[in-house]
């Protein structure tokens, strides 16, 4: 499975706001939007979640070696 890139899924849910906040899809497709929007929610909440243990583990390890 191919992984979709933080910038295509911030797009992505940008649109479905656009959408969502137009007032023009009914209530069945404003509800399937919404769940693409949360999903695509989760995803990018992921995604900086795991950049910032990345940046965290990086600093702490530049921070060891400046110790030494």
């Amino acid at each position: 499975m191919r992984k979709i890139s933080y910038e295509t899924n911030i797009t992505k849910l940008r649109e479905i706001v656009e959408k969502l906040e137009s007032g023009e899809a009914s209530l069945e497709e404003s509800l399937k939007l919404f769940e693409q929007g949360i999903k695509l929610s989760n995803a990018c909440y992921e995604t900086l979640k795991n950049a910032e243990q990345k940046i965290t583990e990086l600093s702490d390890i530049e921070e060891e070696n400046a110790d030494e």
